[in-house]
């Protein structure tokens, strides 16, 4: 077993960041080790199983805060090299201890040189001081019978034996290291929320739990479905992460966008509390590598886009890790794109997160769920409860504080959105150019899309805010975007840049916490939506501000888009002259454009289903239509699959594998297709219509940011 070790800093905050800094020179002698125990004990408590995945996964010692400080305060410049030796002290006590906590721990550190034998006597001591506290913590959340602790431990660093002790020995790297796992006894989770919080303060370097914070993560380590719909910057993250790391095996976490998932790796690699594998597709060699270590049961996170999990390599590895460690809970982030009636529905997304349960099954049964969201109405959430047949979900209630957003509502003439733009970000925010600040644009490319804004920005005020767009805009390579893309991301997350000009592509999952100000040009598609990206703002719990700037031509007009029926406002909203569009019909085209009729849905069902082959014969089949939408055809092969005509096998680099369920005719299944579609234009469209017809109501009212605000808090 080698572990890479790697420097502290004095401030328990900041020490866990720090370990992505060069260690000193005192810490390289320490950079890499092997520890071998002979005999050791194969069985044991599960607390010390526990306690020994969690020291050997991770790349810094878990210690209490308490103790990282006055490591620092005893050894100083020597902080990272002592460290290191507390960790491999603690990994030796619980490696040669069946009860994971021997009644004394000694070793020959100071014959190394490094430090002096009061020091060395010091660090022993602290290190079964502090394993006490752990153990005593893990006991706390799975009681079990004491064991008899054993012999004392002994640690050596120079190949010595003390007769009468357990002796573990710390080898060079490149020796020949036995790395094993310990067996876990399962133990039936005992609720504790001071073990909780002690733990969460120790693994993840919080300073406490919010309200229900607890209660959700002690759901999950107890088998039981969360469904967490609390705001943006309300802790959802935690609760997995926390679970994740408390649990046997792996945690699959599923979210549709990249820079959420590459933000959640780094923030975990700089805890140090885990090992999480990124698997995004961004570079072959360490999705590769991922995938290994999944296959090996390594991880304690699987990060993955949904895109992913269609992979033949990915589901040969989920198995085999199933197999190795096993599952230990599904994250769904973003759960509401499950949800048809939801403002960002994903076809793709709905399709797999139904799957994921059935997928990671193991011998015990189907791990527990979670499914996350930051923004979306009831029914839409309930929605997607049902899609990700969540069991009995454990609803904790949020105790996130308070935003201190402020909203603004600026009416622009017809054209003036950008000069509005720059007059913001140039005279009245301060150091608006700077950021951190996001400008939502409601599209790629045209008079207000973000690589045009990003542009002009650029070009007429100087103020760098690049383009972060689902597509490539015009005239760049599709290829090659996604790498770009990216890097914009991760620069804007790590805070290396200030501004974006970004699409809904951004608005899902955005983690910054000091985010001051977000301004959207244009009205987006719902009330949902406004509220979901402008909830990016003042995670932190400071002052932030949420500007709209949208222009009306006619508001009598704007409000009667509401009441027409969809075919006959698809029809007007055809006809209008270009100089009589504003931000309201522009917002309704969009709205219509997510539901092109039931005709249209029902013609691409049955193009689909010609695809699928004979419905009365249960069979599988590659449905490939290379000319077809890839957004249509999902859809159109999700209404047969919710009809009961097929189910969707995977997904193919040009279609799907669907296998037809049999018993159907033709004319009977496109019957059944239809009525679910005609149902959800009955239902889900005037639903979503009207989210949006109440965003427009609001903005037209008299202190209209006043009235965002009012219902921004009962949201």
């Amino acid at each position: 077993m080698e572990i890479e070790v790697r420097s502290v800093g004095a401030d328990f905050s900041t020490a866990r960041r720090a370990a992505r800094m060069a260690a000193p020179l005192q810490a390289r002698l320490w950079a890499r080790w092997s520890l071998i125990a002979d005999d050791c004990p194969p069985a044991g408590s599960a607390a010390r199983a526990r306690a020994w995945r969690l020291l050997t996964r991770a790349a810094l010692t878990p210690v209490e805060p308490g103790l990282w400080r006055a490591i620092v305060e005893r050894f100083g410049a020597r902080a990272g090299a002592a460290a290191a030796a507390l960790h491999r002290l603690q990994c030796a006590a619980v490696a040669v201890s069946p009860a994971g906590l021997p009644p004394r721990l000694d070793c020959d550190l100071a014959k190394t040189g490094d430090f002096t034998h009061d020091e060395s006597a010091w660090l022993a001591r602290a290190a079964l001081a502090d394993l006490a506290d752990f153990h005593r913590d893990l006991l706390a959340l799975r009681p079990e019978p004491e064991l008899d602790g054993g012999m004392p431990a002994f640690a050596s660093w120079t190949g010595a034996v003390r007769g009468g002790w357990a002796n573990a020995f710390v080898a060079p790297a490149g020796e020949d290291a036995r790395p094993w796992e310990f067996d876990e006894p399962r133990r039936e989770f005992a609720r504790d929320d001071a073990a909780l919080e002690r733990l969460a303060r120790r693994l993840l370097g919080v300073a406490g739990l919010r309200p229900g914070q607890a209660e959700a993560a002690a759901a999950l380590l107890s088998g039981r479905d969360a469904a967490l719909w609390w705001p943006t910057g309300a802790g959802k993250s935690l609760v997995f992460q926390l679970a994740a790391l408390l649990s046997p095996g792996t945690a699959l976490v599923v979210a549709p966008l990249r820079a959420l998932l590459r933000d959640q790796a780094r923030r975990l690699a700089e805890l140090g509390a885990g090992e999480a594998g990124l698997l995004v597709g961004d570079d072959p060699r360490s999705t590769r590598s991922a995938l290994r270590e999944l296959a090996e049961g390594r991880l304690s996170m699987a990060l993955a886009a949904p895109e992913r999990l269609d992979s033949r390599a990915f589901r040969r590895a989920l198995r085999a890790a199933v197999e190795a460690g096993g599952i230990s809970l599904v994250v769904v982030d973003e759960a509401h794109c499950a949800a048809r009636r939801g403002h960002d529905w994903r076809p793709g997304y709905r399709a797999l997160g139904a799957r994921l349960r059935d997928w990671c099954a193991g011998a015990a049964g189907a791990p527990p769920m979670a499914a996350l969201s930051g923004g979306a109405d009831a029914g839409a959430l309930a929605e997607a409860e049902r899609t990700l047949k969540l069991h009995e979900p454990v609803r904790a209630v949020c105790g996130a504080p308070a935003a201190r957003r402020r909203f603004l509502v600026r009416r622009v003439a017809a054209g003036g959105h950008r000069q509005a733009l720059r007059a913001l970000l140039t005279r009245e925010i301060e150091g608006g150019r700077w950021g951190p600040g996001i400008v939502f644009c409601p599209r790629v490319d045209g008079e207000l899309g973000a690589a045009g804004v990003s542009q002009e920005l650029a070009l007429s005020e100087g103020v760098d805010a690049p383009a972060y767009t689902g597509r490539a805009p015009r005239g760049e390579d599709p290829e090659a975007w996604p790498e770009r893309r990216g890097r914009v991301a991760r620069e804007f997350l790590s805070g290396r840049r200030g501004l974006l000009c970004a699409t809904r592509a951004f608005g899902l999952g955005v983690d910054r916490p000091d985010v001051r100000f977000t301004i959207h040009l244009g009205l987006p598609a719902s009330l949902e939506e406004f509220y979901q990206q402008a909830g990016r703002a003042g995670r932190d719990g400071q002052p932030a501000r949420c500007f709209l700037l949208w222009s009306v031509i006619d508001e009598a007009r704007a409000r009667r888009w509401a009441s027409l029926e969809l075919e006959e406002l698809r029809a007007r909203l055809a006809r209008l002259a270009p100089h009589r569009r504003d931000d309201a019909s522009r917002a309704y085209e969009m709205h219509a454009a997510s539901f092109p009729g039931v005709r249209v849905e029902l013609d691409d069902a049955a193009v689909a289903l010609g695809e699928a082959g004979d419905p009365g014969r249960a069979a599988a089949a590659a449905v490939r239509l290379a000319t077809q939408d890839g957004q249509a055809l999902t859809r159109a092969l999700l209404r047969l699959e919710d009809a009961g005509v097929l189910t969707l096998e995977a997904r193919l680099r040009e279609g799907w594998l669907v296998r037809t369920a049999g018993g159907w005719t033709r004319a009977g299944a496109l019957a059944a297709v239809e009525e679910r579609i005609a149902r959800d234009y009955r239902r889900v469209e005037p639903l979503r219509r009207a989210s949006l017809a109440e965003l427009v109501e609001l903005a037209l009212a008299p202190d209209a940011g006043r009235a965002l605000a009012r219902r921004a808090a009962e949201l």
